[in-house]
């Protein structure tokens, strides 16, 4: 059965997995399960690791209770 938007608007996350399809080249699929539907999109490493960057800004934006809980070390 398919549930209502949220609220706010926004097609509110809620199961992420992943599966793998090749280890070399390093190929995937990203299911994103929503309130609205599930979404699969093929990945790369590339893509990967720029979904990673993108996720680890986010979390490192987060105050309060929601400050990050993790340490990023950064190569020069």
């Amino acid at each position: 059965m398919k549930s209502k938007p949220s609220k706010s608007g926004f097609t509110k996350l809620v199961v992420a997995d992943t599966t793998l399809l090749s280890a070399e080249p390093l190929i995937g699929l990203l299911e994103l399960e929503t309130d609205s539907g599930t979404v699969e999109l093929a990945m790369n490493r590339t893509m990967a690791e720029r979904l990673h960057f993108a996720v680890v800004e986010f979390l490192q934006a987060g105050e309060g209770d929601d400050a990050p809980t993790f340490a990023v070390e950064r190569s020069q």
